[in-house]
Protein backbone atom coordinates (compact mmCIF):
# COMPACT_ATOMS: atom_id res chain seq x y z
CA UNK A 1 0.00 0.00 0.00
CA UNK A 2 2.73 2.29 -1.42
CA UNK A 3 0.52 5.58 -1.49
CA UNK A 4 -2.75 4.62 0.50
CA UNK A 5 -5.05 6.23 -1.96
CA UNK A 6 -6.38 5.66 -5.21
CA UNK A 7 -3.64 6.57 -8.68
CA UNK A 8 -5.51 6.90 -12.10
CA UNK A 9 -4.56 4.24 -14.67
CA UNK A 10 -6.63 4.04 -18.23
CA UNK A 11 -5.78 0.06 -19.24
CA UNK A 12 -5.49 -3.58 -17.92
CA UNK A 13 -1.76 -3.57 -18.31
CA UNK A 14 -1.27 0.17 -16.90
CA UNK A 15 -3.07 -1.73 -13.48
CA UNK A 16 -1.24 -4.85 -13.70
CA UNK A 17 2.29 -2.65 -13.17
CA UNK A 18 0.51 -0.31 -10.79
CA UNK A 19 0.19 -3.40 -8.43
CA UNK A 20 3.21 -4.63 -9.19
CA UNK A 21 4.80 -0.81 -8.18
CA UNK A 22 2.69 -1.37 -4.98
CA UNK A 23 4.29 -4.58 -4.21
CA UNK A 24 7.88 -3.58 -4.83
CA UNK A 25 9.00 -2.63 -1.29
CA UNK A 26 11.56 -0.02 -2.66
CA UNK A 27 8.44 1.97 -4.26
CA UNK A 28 7.88 4.87 -2.03
CA UNK A 29 5.47 7.07 -4.26
CA UNK A 30 3.33 6.46 -7.57
CA UNK A 31 2.28 9.38 -9.76
CA UNK A 32 -0.24 8.68 -12.66
CA UNK A 33 -0.54 10.65 -15.62
CA UNK A 34 2.46 12.88 -13.54
CA UNK A 35 3.20 15.26 -16.30
CA UNK A 36 2.92 16.35 -19.56
CA UNK A 37 6.04 16.81 -22.28
CA UNK A 38 5.37 19.31 -24.66
CA UNK A 39 7.88 19.90 -27.55
CA UNK A 40 8.19 21.45 -31.11
CA UNK A 41 7.57 19.02 -33.78
CA UNK A 42 8.61 20.35 -37.48
CA UNK A 43 6.28 23.46 -38.74
CA UNK A 44 3.41 22.40 -37.03
CA UNK A 45 1.77 25.03 -34.66
CA UNK A 46 0.53 22.52 -31.93
CA UNK A 47 3.51 21.39 -30.14
CA UNK A 48 4.64 17.51 -30.04
CA UNK A 49 2.72 15.76 -26.77
CA UNK A 50 3.24 12.73 -24.80
CA UNK A 51 1.71 11.89 -20.81
CA UNK A 52 3.39 8.93 -19.70
CA UNK A 53 1.72 6.68 -17.28
CA UNK A 54 3.09 6.48 -14.13
CA UNK A 55 6.35 7.82 -12.56
CA UNK A 56 7.71 5.57 -9.35
CA UNK A 57 9.64 7.24 -6.42
CA UNK A 58 12.32 4.39 -5.38
CA UNK A 59 13.56 4.02 -1.64
CA UNK A 60 17.05 5.68 -2.93
CA UNK A 61 15.38 8.63 -4.01
CA UNK A 62 15.48 7.72 -7.76
CA UNK A 63 12.38 8.66 -10.11
CA UNK A 64 11.40 6.15 -12.23
CA UNK A 65 9.47 6.85 -15.54
CA UNK A 66 6.92 4.43 -17.23
CA UNK A 67 5.13 4.10 -20.38
CA UNK A 68 2.52 0.72 -20.29
CA UNK A 69 2.40 -0.38 -23.77
CA UNK A 70 2.30 -4.14 -25.11
CA UNK A 71 5.01 -4.38 -27.79
CA UNK A 72 2.55 -5.25 -30.98
CA UNK A 73 0.76 -1.81 -29.90
CA UNK A 74 4.56 -0.29 -29.41
CA UNK A 75 3.87 2.05 -33.66
CA UNK A 76 5.82 4.70 -35.01
CA UNK A 77 4.68 7.55 -33.05
CA UNK A 78 4.88 5.72 -29.94
CA UNK A 79 8.41 4.87 -30.52
CA UNK A 80 9.40 8.36 -31.33
CA UNK A 81 7.32 10.11 -28.34
CA UNK A 82 8.87 7.70 -26.04
CA UNK A 83 12.37 8.17 -27.53
CA UNK A 84 12.17 12.05 -26.38
CA UNK A 85 10.58 11.39 -23.03
CA UNK A 86 13.65 9.08 -22.23
CA UNK A 87 15.79 11.57 -23.55
CA UNK A 88 14.02 14.42 -21.53
CA UNK A 89 14.24 11.87 -18.46
CA UNK A 90 18.22 11.04 -18.64
CA UNK A 91 18.53 15.23 -19.14
CA UNK A 92 17.05 15.42 -15.10
CA UNK A 93 18.32 12.05 -13.75
CA UNK A 94 15.48 10.36 -13.87
CA UNK A 95 15.04 6.48 -15.59
CA UNK A 96 12.81 5.84 -18.34
CA UNK A 97 10.80 2.42 -19.23
CA UNK A 98 8.67 1.05 -21.49
CA UNK A 99 6.68 -2.19 -19.82
CA UNK A 100 5.01 -4.89 -21.55
CA UNK A 101 2.76 -7.41 -20.90
CA UNK A 102 3.33 -9.63 -18.28
CA UNK A 103 2.89 -13.40 -17.77
CA UNK A 104 -0.35 -14.43 -17.54
CA UNK A 105 0.11 -16.79 -14.68
CA UNK A 106 2.15 -14.04 -12.60
CA UNK A 107 -0.21 -11.12 -13.62
CA UNK A 108 -3.05 -13.62 -12.08
CA UNK A 109 -1.51 -14.88 -8.81
CA UNK A 110 -0.39 -11.25 -8.45
CA UNK A 111 -4.07 -9.64 -8.80
CA UNK A 112 -5.00 -12.50 -5.98
CA UNK A 113 -2.42 -11.26 -3.50
CA UNK A 114 -3.10 -7.71 -4.28
CA UNK A 115 -6.84 -8.52 -2.66
CA UNK A 116 -4.74 -9.03 0.73
CA UNK A 117 -2.47 -5.90 0.43
CA UNK A 118 -4.47 -4.07 3.35
CA UNK A 119 -3.06 -3.96 6.41
CA UNK A 120 -5.99 -5.56 8.11
CA UNK A 121 -4.96 -8.84 6.74
CA UNK A 122 -2.05 -8.54 9.14
CA UNK A 123 -1.56 -10.07 12.43
CA UNK A 124 1.47 -9.96 14.22
CA UNK A 125 1.44 -13.36 16.31
CA UNK A 126 -0.01 -15.14 13.27
CA UNK A 127 2.63 -13.80 11.06
CA UNK A 128 5.58 -14.49 13.34
CA UNK A 129 4.28 -18.25 14.25
CA UNK A 130 3.95 -18.65 10.06
CA UNK A 131 7.25 -17.22 8.96
CA UNK A 132 8.77 -19.90 12.11
CA UNK A 133 6.41 -22.85 9.99
CA UNK A 134 8.37 -22.05 6.22
CA UNK A 135 11.75 -21.85 7.30
CA UNK A 136 12.13 -24.56 4.65
CA UNK A 137 9.98 -24.95 1.78
CA UNK A 138 6.64 -26.19 2.33
CA UNK A 139 3.35 -26.54 1.21
CA UNK A 140 1.07 -23.78 1.16
CA UNK A 141 -2.23 -25.61 2.96
CA UNK A 142 -0.55 -28.19 4.73
CA UNK A 143 1.39 -25.83 6.93
CA UNK A 144 -1.65 -23.45 6.56
CA UNK A 145 -3.55 -26.49 7.96
CA UNK A 146 -0.61 -26.79 10.90
CA UNK A 147 -1.26 -23.22 11.99
CA UNK A 148 -4.71 -23.38 12.58
CA UNK A 149 -8.34 -23.29 11.32
CA UNK A 150 -7.45 -22.14 7.58
CA UNK A 151 -10.53 -19.62 6.84
CA UNK A 152 -8.18 -17.27 9.60
CA UNK A 153 -4.76 -18.31 8.27
CA UNK A 154 -4.85 -18.07 4.86
CA UNK A 155 -5.58 -14.57 4.84
CA UNK A 156 -2.51 -14.02 6.76
CA UNK A 157 -0.83 -16.25 4.61
CA UNK A 158 -1.90 -13.94 1.45
CA UNK A 159 -0.92 -10.98 2.68
CA UNK A 160 2.52 -12.17 3.96
CA UNK A 161 3.41 -13.03 0.26
CA UNK A 162 1.93 -10.22 -0.70
CA UNK A 163 4.29 -8.14 1.54
CA UNK A 164 7.24 -10.67 0.28
CA UNK A 165 7.71 -11.61 3.68
CA UNK A 166 6.54 -15.30 2.10
CA UNK A 167 7.84 -16.13 -1.37
CA UNK A 168 6.85 -18.86 -3.75
CA UNK A 169 7.06 -19.86 -7.14
CA UNK A 170 4.58 -17.28 -9.05
CA UNK A 171 5.66 -17.93 -11.98
CA UNK A 172 3.26 -21.11 -11.67
CA UNK A 173 -0.58 -21.08 -10.60
CA UNK A 174 -1.13 -20.08 -6.89
CA UNK A 175 -2.71 -23.22 -5.38
CA UNK A 176 -2.57 -25.89 -2.59
CA UNK A 177 0.87 -27.67 -3.09
CA UNK A 178 2.88 -24.26 -3.93
CA UNK A 179 5.89 -24.34 -2.23
CA UNK A 180 6.89 -21.66 0.42
CA UNK A 181 9.86 -20.28 2.13
CA UNK A 182 10.01 -17.17 4.78
CA UNK A 183 12.17 -14.23 2.80
CA UNK A 184 14.55 -12.26 4.76
CA UNK A 185 14.84 -9.24 2.38
CA UNK A 186 11.47 -8.94 0.59
CA UNK A 187 13.24 -6.20 -1.74
CA UNK A 188 12.54 -6.69 -5.26
CA UNK A 189 12.91 -5.05 -8.70
CA UNK A 190 10.27 -2.33 -9.97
Amino acid sequence: MTTRSHVAYESWLERYHLIEADRDARVTGIAGQPFELTWPHGKRKQPARHVPDFLFQLLDGRCVVTDCRPARRADQDFRYKTGVTAAACRVIGWEFRVAGEPDPVWAANLRWLAGYRHPRFGNADLEAELLSLFTEARPLAETALLAGDPIRIRPVLFHLLWRGDLAGDLSRPLGETTLLTACADPMREP
